[in-house]
């Protein structure tokens, strides 16, 4: 059987584990939400405890680097954002045989949104890459709940 036989409507293999991935990422959606949460509550307390102008060093300490990384779980969201929209419309180019890796890296090059060095790869490589995102995301909105929990002790305490 020709290849041409096998896949007469494109790459379904491709086109699904880009589809996959897509609906994966979406799940960051929810994990920005509750990091946006924590970061204004983090904002809030600080502009409480500058008001009041009573809160410990601890406290101030930790709810500051919950807003830092409130910012850069706001980046790793929006990544994910951009690599569920490409991947979804991606996978609609792969089911209709249209796609090609090459033409979508020339492209990403010229807008400078992919480095020389990751030219060619395989999807499934790239597919691992993005699903990493969401538990990026995770990580950083783990440790912001910590961080909130640690500030709240600690002013507790005070």
């Amino acid at each position: 059987m020709t290849d041409a036989a096998e896949r007469p409507a494109g790459d379904a293999a491709l086109a699904l584990r880009l589809l996959i991935t897509a609906h994966a990422l979406a799940t960051a959606g929810t994990l920005d939400a509750l990091s946006t949460g924590f970061t204004l509550i983090a904002a809030a307390a600080l502009a409480f405890a500058a008001v009041l102008g009573i809160a410990p060093l601890v406290a101030v300490a930790a709810l500051t680097l919950c807003l830092a990384l409130g910012l850069a779980a706001k980046w790793v969201a929006m990544r994910a954002r951009l690599d569920r929209r490409l991947l979804s419309m991606l996978a609609i180019e792969a089911s209709s045989g249209s796609f090609s890796t090459g033409v979508f890296d020339r492209v990403m090059l010229e807008l400078q949104l992919l480095p020389r060095a990751k030219t060619g790869r395989d999807w499934s490589l790239r597919c691992r890459g993005a699903l990493r995102l969401p538990l990026w995301l995770g990580a950083l909105v783990t440790l912001q709940a910590l961080l909130i929990a640690g500030a709240a002790c600690s002013a507790l305490l005070a």
